[in-house]
């Protein structure tokens, strides 16, 4: 870089250079600078972006929590009582993705120990044929042998044979020594993956009790809730204010996303949300109740999603490529997370047990980004999903595939 700089002002100096030469090398040794600078930025930019969003996130969250606030004292020991569950059951589900790598490690180390040892027992064999082959041409040792010889010409072929004969012996036996290093090495790393898969099964069990523990106490504070008389006399209520501060909710992020430049603009055209309608997969395995479009069992208030009925912790999938938008508890809904995939749709899934990515994060199409739960104050366990357009609701059957995954 120096060289061509002084390259430069020599061709400045000379009065026969036209002043282009001049320009053009000078643009020439700047370009060496601009993919690392052009990077750099553009990281950077990417980081600042990410943390505004968040932020941005965070406020209307803030401010959300103010607006709606919460109606009893039970209603936030509900809420706390989930979130602590939303945690551990994260650590769970890390937990329990960390023990599947193990054991598929595992799998993958005894199938190379048996395919080691079929090695080990073919070169064996190949050892023990060139040995007997050796004491079948005769008893008599190599430098007898050499001496008895009259003809020089035998006696160099002798030498020649026996070189030969016994580098491919030295071989086989290289072959055997390293098979054998190798099996000692795959074994012991056995043992230690056997240790670390005996210890995280133990911290499941572990983990597991704790949840089982806390759910407990969240659903005696759900039945209290549902007893509560004040409760329900507000039961209507409630639902329309937690629609209504959804789709408040919806309107701000959509316009956040946007703002934010949230989402690619050179996604090619098949890829994009509006072309997959009819082909998205579901976003958990269950059983889907097709409740949009139906009147709810209180008052005159109309599903604008559906549930999937599911055991607690079953793996919650987003339907396509997209950017959370949203990861936090929202009363009515629980623990939710709202999936932007640009031009102005999102995708919704709430009630989760635990929530795995956050705002910001990208996600593909059918990534894992949370669990099934029961949270916002459901009797049992379930997934709440939602397509909307311009934070209008539309009918979810009509976008994913008919067989359900």
């Amino acid at each position: 870089m120096v060289v061509l700089w002084l390259h430069c002002l020599m061709i400045l100096k000379n009065k026969a250079s036209k002043p282009c030469q001049f320009l053009t090398l000078c643009l020439l040794t700047s370009l060496f600078f601009i993919p690392y600078s052009f990077a750099e930025s553009t990281q950077t930019l990417k980081k600042q972006e990410l943390q505004q969003l968040r932020q941005k996130i965070k406020l209307l969250q803030k401010n959300l929590t103010q607006q709606q606030g919460e109606k009893s004292q039970l209603q936030k020991e509900i809420k706390k009582s989930e979130q602590i569950i939303a945690d551990n059951a994260r650590q769970y589900f890390h937990t329990q993705t960390q023990s599947k790598k193990l054991n598929k490690q595992l799998s993958q180390l005894n199938k190379a120990v048996l395919q080691q040892n079929k090695q080990l027992s073919i070169q064996q064999l190949l050892l023990s044929e060139q040995i007997e082959a050796s004491y079948a041409i005769g008893r008599q040792e190599y430098l007898k042998l050499l001496l008895n010889q009259e003809d020089m010409s035998a006696i160099s072929r002798v030498m020649i044979y026996y070189k030969y004969f016994n580098e491919a012996r030295q071989k086989q036996i290289e072959i055997v020594n390293e098979l054998l290093r190798s099996l000692e090495d795959d074994k012991y790393q056995i043992a230690l993956i056997s240790q670390t898969i005996r210890d995280k099964q133990l911290q499941l069990q572990r983990e597991k009790q704790v949840l089982d523990e806390q759910q407990q106490q969240r659903n005696k504070l759900v039945a209290q809730l549902k007893t509560d008389i004040h409760y329900k006399s507000k039961e209507l209520a409630n639902l329309q204010e937690n629609k209504k501060n959804l789709t408040a909710l919806l309107k701000k992020l959509t316009q956040t996303m946007q703002e934010a430049s949230a989402m690619p603009t050179n996604v090619p055209d098949k890829l994009a949300f509006k072309k997959q309608k009819g082909k998205l997969t579901w976003p958990a395995k269950g059983k889907v109740k097709k409740l949009y479009g139906h009147w709810r069992s209180v008052g005159k208030v109309k599903w604008q999603g559906i549930i999937i009925s599911a055991k607690e912790g079953t793996a919650v999938h987003a339907i396509s490529r997209g950017r959370v938008a949203y990861s936090d508890w929202l009363r009515g809904y629980g623990l939710i997370s709202i999936i932007d995939h640009g031009k102005g749709y999102m995708s919704l899934y709430g009630h989760n047990q635990t929530l795995l990515k956050e705002v910001g994060d990208w996600v593909d199409s059918n990534e894992v980004i949370a669990t099934v739960g029961s949270s916002g104050g459901l009797k049992k366990s379930g997934l709440y999903f939602e397509v909307r357009h311009n934070s209008k609701a539309a009918n979810p059957t009509k976008w994913c595939k008919k067989q359900r995954r």
